[in-house]
């Protein structure tokens, strides 16, 4: 096998009780973070990202960052040798997990196999994970100046807050289009589009953390479920109702394993 796919050096199982915080830390090896059940969020210099169970997040080695539980969560990570490459897995990114990467994670965990047969394994990883389509919604980028932050800050604590650019911008002390330039400056995508991810991942926490989805619409900012349910398709290619489905199939699923 080439070197390159000699790349899965170890794997373990963490649970966290809802609002456990790991502190900033990294890891001289690449990790996949996965989680089997709940809900965690990862917090880089840049951005924060949100890691349900149909998405893993990719960090690189040598990237500091910290993990939060947003629900009861079991968390299965990966580590790959530092000297691992993968396709278009440069950068930290979430990355959608289908049923095979998932019931792989759990196999090589749960099996630990050896040998030839782990090399086939790792080697069916590697391009499952060069396959993965990137899950952009679930990446937040962090605002830096004072003034988009002051704006960012206030979304944060009232995704419902419906004020305009330039009705913040009066807050704030800036013109709206100067906001405008700084939001696409900093986070390389226009202000609504960011509101609507940081919506998005605001209703993924609270379907995370067992709301329903008229609850998750409210507290995400939306006025109407049908809202909250399109902008949440078009986001994820399914509806919330469906992606709750899957989860608890994901629940059920680590759990017999485990049993």
């Amino acid at each position: 096998m080439p070197p390159d796919r000699q790349a899965l050096i170890r794997s373990g199982i963490f649970r966290y009780h809802s609002g456990d915080v790991e502190p900033e830390h990294s890891h001289h090896e690449h990790q996949l973070v996965h989680a089997n059940h709940g809900l965690l969020s990862v917090d880089t210099s840049s951005s924060r990202w949100v890691v349900p169970p149909l998405r893993a997040l990719w960090v690189p080695a040598g990237t500091s960052h910290s993990i939060t539980a947003k629900a009861d969560s079991e968390m299965a990570a990966l580590y790959f040798q530092p000297t691992t490459t993968l396709a278009g897995r440069s950068d930290v990114d979430v990355v959608s997990v289908s049923p095979l990467l998932r019931e792989l994670i759990s196999h090589i965990h749960l099996r630990a196999p050896e040998g030839a047969t782990r090399a086939r394994l790792e080697a069916v990883i590697v391009d499952q994970l060069e396959e993965a389509a990137s899950a952009l919604p679930l990446r937040l980028p962090q605002l830096r100046d004072p003034r988009t932050s002051a704006v960012a800050d206030a979304l944060d604590r009232d995704p419902a807050d419906r004020r305009t650019l330039r009705e913040f911008g009066q807050s704030v002390g800036a013109h709206e289009r100067t906001l405008q330039r700084l939001f696409v400056a900093e986070t390389g995508t226009t202000f609504g589009q960011w509101r609507t991810q940081l919506r998005l991942q605001h209703g993924v926490v609270a379907l995370g953390q067992g709301h329903t989805v008229a609850t998750a619409a409210t507290l995400s900012g939306y006025k109407e479920p049908s809202a909250f349910i399109a902008a949440f398709r078009a986001a994820f290619g399914t509806t919330p109702g469906q992606y709750l489905a899957v989860g608890s199939h994901s629940v059920a699923l680590a759990c017999s394993m485990v049993s």
